[in-house]
């Protein structure tokens, strides 16, 4: 008999609500919930497509161990005693320092495993603790703690009332928006056009979702002159608001002093954006009747990333269109997480590390993993939903090596990845379709939406008898250790007395729907089990009106002000900026990388879907003066170049490509996947090899991995292309 089922896709910040027929604990159908309250029967391919990784015959659904070169199924207690006795073994050795862990994306929108994993890794004293978000957005929180004093204190752009959006390094209607969440994106930017509204996209290529609105071209990783030469025509215009700066904010001279010398002039120098442009630009912005900014990951990874959002952010709140509606605001979740945050040690701004590099919400560096590592100060390591191999920084493939000499590595994970090949241990996950849940952290937590909402859904399925979720998994070797969770030894003695009972007879408590039901409670909403009955497609909160945060003890820097001129910031550029001008002027005349997201894939992890992937490689995209420059056709394979590396792809000709630059989907080359046979024979070239990692390739405000914007050389190969 065919049931239908309530839940949201989690595979991007979108989350959008989801109808699942299910027969026999099969899915025989995913459709878009068209009475969800926010996605309104919207949701894209990867979402309806989702069986095909759920039911895969590749899925990893027990423990394995690698003996010599074969994987062998084990039990959950052997694993557990046997990670646990080397854990110890390595911290006796070495220093709790010494084990750590590196989560991707997919265990960010997991909302019970950051709170669990944080708790073990307390337990323990390790804060050796890395992820792909210093690969894609790290650099916001660092400027939300320096401006607003809380990394969770996180704006996003009031879509629905704006009349005037200007959108850098963005592509949401392919790849969801990045830490703000905004289905259907498509039909709210053509909102703002339909009420007489202006939408403009600024990236070096014309991505799809500028199909509504205007399209600008800039060269890959020049936003900075771009931002700060806008920020420094709003001054010279005195277009400021006086009393509410003078009221609610601080340094506003080191901000002006910083930006004084750029020009709408000198920037086009670099960033191929005229003058007259940038200037029509201010004008729009200032005459707008509320006006958003918003930049994601193209801006974020490039070396300046930081203090692009800095000056992103310092041009919303001078001008008055911070906290109020139709520019940026704060949301406020169902618990305030950014108080939270704010002391906590985990996730306020730490300097852990043997070196001057910044953990991030409690992030260190990616591109420094495999340096730790070979460095000798990094001996075990879990890897969380995330494949490092392909997903961070990797010229000449040294992180392999350095992944091939650790004591213990650990994955816990839905398949057996490229990073899982080197594994000693891989212990299977539930997939989002087996576990109760809510919208992960920034939306249920921080209120990082346009649409202010609560939902809350069951499991759809019930897992394989050998998967487990990661919750689970951490409270057992909390257990296994001695660690009190939650600082609190009854609530930590509960918590292990049901992960003991889970999974046998006695296993009637179901610690997430126990705890998100606390959550909803104490905020004073409904509890989990009314959110399923009476609100099965979510409850609508109210909009948020603005002028709710500036002046208030929202704001949690020490004084109560937002800072216009965090010093470190203004250090940083003024001794960063001029130089690195100098530097894109003289390489005026070569490419530069870029990343392009595919609506069809989530990074590597839909990689082994068939119904997904149907291309065997990825793609270089050059523009048709590009190609005609270097004597290439469509689908001729070039040869690429970087200071560190280099890679042979065909390429695609594209007039959507700035002249100069080269676009290639990240987290391909899948040819030692075994454990992904779809993967690996779709292989495509990872692109990750041209870029650098260490110390010199390390945003040092952040510990942002240098991604995007990167300088290339480009030469027609001599391989023959074959069909």
């Amino acid at each position: 008999m065919t049931d239908t089922k309530l839940t949201f896709c989690s595979l991007c910040e979108s989350f959008c609500g989801l109808e699942v027929d299910v027969d026999n604990n099969h899915i025989t159908d995913i459709r878009p919930d068209p009475q969800h309250v926010v996605s309104n029967g919207y949701v894209c391919v990867k979402g309806t497509k989702f069986d095909s990784i759920q039911h895969s015959p590749d899925r990893v659904t027990e423990p394995l161990k690698r003996v010599g070169d074969r994987w062998q199924a084990i039990s959950w207690k052997q694993a557990l005693d046997e990670i646990g006795d080397r854990i110890k073994a390595i911290i006796e050795r070495n220093g709790p320092q010494a084990f750590g862990n590196f989560v991707g994306a997919p265990g960010g929108s997991n909302l019970m495993s950051p709170i669990f994993r944080g708790e073990f890794y307390k337990g323990l004293g390790s804060n050796r603790m890395y992820g792909t978000g210093t690969c894609d957005t790290m650099n916001k929180f660092r400027v939300n703690g320096d401006m607003y004093g809380s990394p969770m204190r996180l704006a996003y752009p009031d879509v629905d009332h704006t009349n005037f959006m200007m959108i850098l390094g963005a592509n949401p209607n392919i790849s969801g928006n990045t830490l703000y969440h905004l289905p259907r994106s498509r039909d709210r930017f053509a909102g703002i056009i339909a009420r007489g509204g202006r939408v403009v996209w600024i990236n070096p290529r014309r991505v799809e979702s500028a199909r509504t609105g205007e399209h600008l071209f800039i060269r890959p990783d020049t936003d900075v002159y771009f931002l700060a030469a806008f920020c420094n025509e709003i001054f010279r215009r005195d277009a400021i608001d006086h009393e509410l700066i003078a009221r609610t904010m601080k340094n506003l001279s080191s901000l002006q002093s910083t930006v004084a010398p750029w020009t709408p002039e000198r920037q086009a120098q670099v960033t191929g954006i005229p003058a007259a442009t940038l200037l029509e630009l201010v004008d729009a912005y200032l005459a707008a009747d509320g006006a958003a900014l918003n930049m994601a990951t193209g801006v974020n990874q490039g070396r300046s990333g930081t203090l692009c959002y800095w000056l992103l952010e310092s041009i919303s709140a001078i001008t008055g269109n911070f906290d109020r509606q139709g520019g940026n605001l704060i949301g406020e979740g169902i618990i305030d997480f950014a108080l939270q945050a704010k002391d906590d040690p985990v996730l306020k701004l730490g300097f852990h590390r043997s070196d001057d590099l910044p953990s991030v919400s409690g992030q260190q560096p990616a591109a420094m993993l495999a340096d730790d590592i070979l460095g000798g100060e990094v001996k075990g390591l879990f890897v969380e939903a995330s494949n490092p191999l392909l997903a961070v920084p990797n010229p000449g493939n040294r992180l392999e090596q350095a992944l091939g000499e650790l004591e213990l590595l650990v994955c816990i994970d839905w398949f057996r990845n490229e990073t899982g090949n080197l594994a000693h241990y891989i212990l299977p996950a539930a997939t989002w379709m087996e576990r109760p849940g809510m919208p992960y952290a920034l939306q249920s937590f921080v209120g990082c939406t346009p649409t202010p909402y609560l939902y809350a859904a069951d499991k759809v399925l019930e897992p394989p008898p050998g998967v487990r979720e990661e919750w689970w998994m951490y409270t057992r070797l909390a257990d296994k250790f001695g660690i009190t969770l939650m600082g609190n030894r009854f609530l930590s003695g509960f918590l292990k007395l049901a992960a003991r009972l889970a999974h046998t007879p006695l296993g009637f408590i179901s610690v997430p729907r126990v705890l998100i039901s606390g959550m909803l409670k104490q905020s004073g909403q409904p509890d989990f089990k009314s959110m399923l009955k009476d609100h099965p497609h979510g409850l609508r909160l109210p909009d948020n009106p603005g002028r709710n945060f500036l002046g208030t003890e929202r704001v949690l820097t020490e004084d109560a002000l937002v800072d216009l001129g965090p010093p470190d910031f203004v250090a940083t550029f003024n001794d960063r900026v001029e130089s690195l001008f100098e530097d894109e002027l003289a390489n005026l005349g070569r490419m530069k990388l870029i990343g392009k997201r595919e609506i069809k894939r989530m990074n590597s992890s839909s990689a082994n879907s068939p119904r997904l992937v149907k291309d065997k490689t990825n793609y270089a995209y050059i523009s048709p003066e590009d190609a005609a420059r270097l004597g290439v056709a469509e689908m001729d394979y070039v040869d690429v170049s970087s200071r560190v590396d280099n890679i042979t792809i065909q390429v695609r000709i594209s007039d959507e490509m700035m002249p100069g630059v080269v676009a290639i989907p990240q987290c391909w080359g899948h040819e030692k996947a075994d454990g992904l046979p779809h993967a690996q024979r779709h292989p495509g070239v990872n692109s990750n090899f041209l870029a650098g990692d260490g110390y010199d390739s390390v945003e040092k405000l952040s510990g942002m991995a240098h991604l995007s914007g990167i300088v290339v050389d480009m030469a027609r190969s001599d391989r023959i292309a074959t069909a």
